[in-house]
């Protein structure tokens, strides 16, 4: 019995540490992925990276990477910051506070599970609602989302509460202190456990005290420390439509509820407060008076005009109200099991284990939906590649002296100094870090090639390069690229044979090997072509890469939007017989399907004004416009929302036929139903073959007629195959053309049997080919019968 009841409090204890040791170990593990491979972001990674750096060499909070601020405490209030630079003194760099965060999120469990053992009594219901609380997809997206002092604040609310509620003053006062250093609106949510000391608690002087100085210490922060360093809150903006000032904000609150309702309206406060609650189950509304210490957070996330503020599952901006709620849903359930007799009682507990069973239930669920753990919905698996790698050897050629200017990814990884900056921005810096193969924000890439060869004749010249990095230095002489800077674009090794589709030949100048349509780590669409050089080159040649509707209209191009591979690695130093990819800019396409086609030209006129290659022999695939551009296949959305290859599943013809339209058109098989409906569609599957080059685009049509000849339907379009409109003239000799279509059928149609019949003309002059292999359709000079239809 003894060991029985070990087991019972000692077993949840143990599960206990096991899940904040995994979480720890999980989310460390994630974020420094995600920090390796050049996912963190100057803002804020960057920001606080050299915030703490300078906190730790004596230069309280110095910031040079947002531009205006010279003070982090211009930015926020995060005292925090100052013990966490000691860690620094053993390991400086983001890594360290990436670990601390996810152990100091994971240890949160443990407020919560004593919090739930003592107001439930029972350790096996507080466990479930610690893992839940770990499972919460609100708190992992602030664990994800880089280092914020913020992120820290739920794990010391959660302790402060719980002494709170124990009566243990001096401890509820450290964790209380720790919450509010992690940043000035924490001091809110710290007066509202002061109020309930008060009101609910009746301890007066606790209650007063903990009111007061938190009070005094938020508008410290907003209205002191923050005008010695920039004039105030530079978040005030996010109020503007309340008024001018504090004083006339808080005027407004109390006297324009209109304006209130409006605000909480377009936040969408009913959706905020769905997706904070659902995941416990609704539980916390038992319990409003500890729900509602998260009162201060919510206002100022629902009542800024600031739609980040307002996610739930993707930002740091809900992290301090997640162990509010938490914290709400053990006292819901306490109070659940009081109305069914008492928490202590068989029904009471029954209550608790059921609730908080259904309570982690619902986080599982919010976690597959929303959650950050892998196979969950916000999940992005992330790869440190060996371009990522590269960079190490770079960044250890800077100087720590150094004043640098690092793009947005690259600059978390230099910015444990002095002074760095988000490149382009230059100011006083004597380097420049930048990667030049990919999306260049805040810079157009052609944008940033203009940059570079700025620095290059104004003083920076080029000390190290490697796979598309670029390391500038002022000072420096060399002004040549190494050849170890074009590796980014070479595929050494890479044939036409390794290649999942047959070689595009452009004149006698390129060759496409193969083509690849994917999404990067944002879901947006990314199109890499693999190329080769076929002799030396004399001529920088671009490459249009379009996507087209499947009517052949054009959804984007790559016009004005280049390749990086052609800005840096232009197809004059190409080697013949060496691939090089080539890959777009990443775009958001909002169509479901498109066609992705290639094609070459030479010139500063574009696509349209420019000298254009033309396709060279018989080509493998489809070839439009005056035989320059290449049509390589048709794509739709996949339900993950990445995109896959639309292949011809038709199947074989239910009638084959051998009929020829001219010299060079064969209609090799059709498919119809049997019967149709008045006012109803007509299906047909028309199969072609092009035996060689089309004289002409003809145009296809199809008539419905009766016994008599009579025309009563008719369709006319550009013949299609399973990725879109394909004009005769593009047809591959040889290679099947299926053509699926409808015919849409009057409603007055009489029950009856019908002859559908199948023809060819040009539009402009109406000439029709001529037909051998079938006898015409009776009533119409070459026009075939496809089959009878009965309409019933």
């Amino acid at each position: 019995m003894v060991l029985r009841s070990l087991t019972h409090r000692s077993l949840p204890i143990l599960l206990l540490w096991l899940a904040v040791i995994a979480y720890a170990i999980t989310f460390s593990y994630l974020t420094l992925v995600r920090y390796y491979a050049f996912e963190a972001r100057a803002l804020d990674m960057g920001n606080l990276n050299q915030t703490v750096w300078n906190t730790a060499h004596g230069n309280w909070f110095h910031l040079t990477n947002q531009p205006g601020t010279v003070n982090r405490l211009s930015l926020h209030v995060e005292p925090i910051l100052i013990p966490l630079s000691w860690l620094y003194w053993v390991y400086s760099g983001p890594p360290t506070l990436l670990v601390v965060q996810a152990t100091t999120v994971a240890l949160a469990a443990v407020p919560l599970f004593a919090l739930g053992r003592a107001q439930l009594g029972n350790g096996w219901a507080a466990l479930a609602l610690a893992v839940a609380l770990l499972l919460t997809p609100a708190l992992q997206a602030a664990n994800w989302l880089e280092f914020h002092p913020l992120t820290l604040a739920p794990t010391f609310l959660l302790a402060a509460f719980y002494f709170l509620l124990a009566g243990r003053a001096g401890l509820f006062a450290l964790f209380a202190v720790l919450a509010a250093s992690c940043k000035e609106e924490v001091a809110l949510l710290v007066l509202m456990m002061g109020l309930y000391a008060l009101v609910v608690q009746r301890r007066v002087w606790l209650g007063l005290a903990t009111v007061a100085l938190s009070l005094a210490w938020a508008l410290a922060a907003v209205l002191v420390i923050q005008n010695l360093f920039a004039e105030g809150n530079i978040h005030w903006g996010r109020y503007a439509y309340l008024g001018e000032t504090p004083g006339e904000m808080v005027w407004a609150l109390l006297t324009r509820p209109d304006l209130v309702w409006a605000q909480l309206r377009a936040a969408g406060a009913g959706r905020y407060f769905f997706e904070l609650l659902w995941p416990t189950g609704f539980l916390a509304l038992l319990a409003p008076e500890v729900l509602l210490l998260a009162l201060p957070s919510l206002a100022i996330n629902l009542l800024a005009d600031f739609p980040p503020m307002h996610q739930v599952h993707t930002l740091i901006y809900a992290a301090p109200i997640v162990p509010l709620v938490l914290a709400a849903t053990v006292f819901g359930l306490a109070r659940l099991a009081d109305w069914l007799g008492g928490r202590h009682t068989r029904q009471g507990q029954a209550a608790i284990l059921l609730g908080a069973g259904a309570a982690l239930l619902c986080t599982l669920v919010a976690q597959r939906l929303h959650g950050y753990l892998p196979g969950s919905g916000n999940y992005l698996p992330l790869t440190i590649t060996d371009h990522h790698r590269r960079a190490a050897a770079l960044i250890a050629q800077i100087p720590p002296e150094a004043k640098v200017s690092a793009q947005d990814r690259l600059n978390p990884h230099v910015s444990g100094r002095e002074t760095v900056y988000i490149f382009p921005r230059l100011e006083d810096a004597d380097t420049v870090f930048v990667d030049v193969t990919g999306p260049a924000w805040p810079q157009h890439p052609s944008d940033l090639r203009a940059t570079v060869d700025e620095l290059l004749e104004s003083g920076f010249g080029i000390a190290a390069a490697d796979d598309g990095y670029l390391l500038l230095r002022q000072g420096e002489e060399n002004r040549t690229l190494p050849p170890a800077f074009y590796t980014a674009w070479l595929r050494p090794g890479y044939t036409a044979a390794t290649g999942q589709v047959e070689p595009v030949q452009f004149g006698d100048e390129l060759r496409l090997l193969d083509y690849r349509v994917t999404t990067d780590r944002y879901g947006e669409l990314v199109a890499t072509l693999v190329w080769e050089a076929l002799r030396p080159l004399d001529e920088d040649y671009r490459f249009y890469i379009a996507y087209l509707d499947t009517e052949g209209n054009l959804l984007h191009d790559s016009e004005y939007y280049q390749p990086v591979a052609v800005l840096w690695y232009p197809t004059s130093r190409w080697t013949p017989g060496t691939p090089v990819a080539v890959a777009t800019l990443p775009w958001t396409l909002e169509a479901e399907r498109f066609v992705l086609a290639v094609g070459v030209y030479s010139g500063e006129g574009g696509w349209h004004e420019s000298l254009r290659l033309p396709v060279a022999g018989d080509a493998p695939v489809p070839v439009l416009e005056g035989r320059t551009l290449a049509r390589l296949g048709g794509y739709r959305r996949t339900p993950a929302g990445g995109w896959e290859a639309i292949v011809d599943e038709a199947p074989p013809p239910a009638r084959s036929l051998a009929v020829f339209f001219g010299e060079q058109i064969e209609l090799t098989g059709v498919t119809l139903p049997e019967t149709a409906h008045p006012g109803g569609s007509l299906p047909f599957t028309l199969h072609w073959r092009a035996r060689g080059p089309a004289p002409r685009d003809y145009t296809v049509f199809v008539h419905l007629v009766d016994g008599q000849g009579q025309k009563l339907a008719q369709l006319d379009w550009q013949p299609h195959d399973h990725a879109g409109r394909l004009p005769m003239s593009a047809w591959v000799p040889g290679r099947p053309v299926v053509d699926s279509q409808t015919l849409a059928l009057p409603a007055e149609l009489a029950p009856g049997s019908y002859r559908l019949i199948v023809g060819l003309y040009y539009w402009e002059d109406g000439e029709r080919p001529p037909v051998r292999g079938a006898q015409p359709a009776p009533g119409l000079d070459n026009g075939v019968e496809l089959g009878t239809i009965l309409i019933e």
